[in-house]
Order: structure tokens, then C-alpha cells, then sequence
């Protein structure tokens, strides 16, 4: 009687483990992680043609995937609050500013339907030069097929 108590408990268990485990979303799995550093020139953003360091998206030029569900984590460690718009992508993120060592952080989570090249830009007044030139505070979401 005791074995078959501990046959039955042990198939509830088995039971109770392939309910739980096909209960779990199977996408959950594929979503993408990204993290975009934002960088002012005091924190060595990227360094510019001119030898100056400016203002920057570490990567300014992400390549998702079409179709691809994609968290995308911003860290902010400017004192400078900074936003990617990118119109083709319906995307308009404030980035909050670092609070002394706390950088400021906000998460999206975008699923880029339609391969192409989206550009985006930071409206934020900051760094004038970093602000025209592509790879610093303006860039292109690569969509791949």
C-alpha cells in the first residue's frame, strides 16, 4: 500500500511538472534582450573624427530582426535626459536622466514587423555635434529579414 501511495504521489508530481512547464508561453523563451547605453562626452560617449568625445547610443545602429519580439533596456548615464524617436517604427522613448551615480533606465519591448532601415534620432538638446551625425545621438534600427 505504502509503494503504491508513493507511485501515485510520484506521478502527480511528474503530472503536476508537464502542466506547469507547457503552461509557460513559448515565446517567452525568443524574446530578445538589448541594451542601448547612452553616453554623454564626460563619460567617454564615443570618440569623434575631430578627437573630441561626444554624446552617444552604444549601439546607435542596432540590427533586429522582423517579426522578433526584442526588449530593448535604455541606460542613461548622462546627467541629461535623452529620447530615440523613430517615426518609421512609431517609437518616441523619453530616456531618463542618471540621478548622481544611478543611471536612468526605461525598457521597451518593439516587434519590428517589416524588414528595412529605420533611422531615429534623440531629440533631447545635447551635444550639437553628436546631434548631426549618425552613430552618436542619431543612427538606424536595421530590421533584418
Amino acid at each position: 500500500m505504502k509503494r503504491l501511495i508513493a507511485l501515485a504521489l510520484t506521478a502527480a508530481a511528474f503530472a503536476a511538472l508537464a502542466v506547469s512547464a507547457s503552461a509557460t508561453p513559448k515565446h517567452a523563451s525568443t524574446l530578445r534582450q538589448l541594451t542601448i547605453l547612452v553616453k554623454s562626452d564626460d563619460e567617454h560617449g564615443k570618440k569623434g573624427p575631430d578627437g573630441k568625445w561626444h554624446d552617444a547610443f552604444l549601439p546607435a545602429n542596432p540590427v533586429l530582426k522582423a517579426g522578433q519580439t526584442t526588449r530593448i533596456t535604455f541606460v542613461n548615464y548622462d546627467g541629461g535626459a535623452h529620447s530615440l524617436v523613430a517615426p518609421g517604427l512609431n517609437l518616441n522613448v523619453q530616456i531618463p536622466a542618471a540621478k548622481g551615480s544611478v543611471p536612468g533606465r526605461v525598457s521597451i519591448v518593439l516587434t519590428a514587423k517589416k524588414a528595412g532601415r529605420y533611422d531615429w534620432w534623440c531629440a533631447s538638446p545635447c551635444d550639437t555635434w553628436a546631434m548631426t551625425h549618425n552613430g552618436y545621438m542619431r543612427g538606424s534600427i536595421v530590421v533584418g529579414k
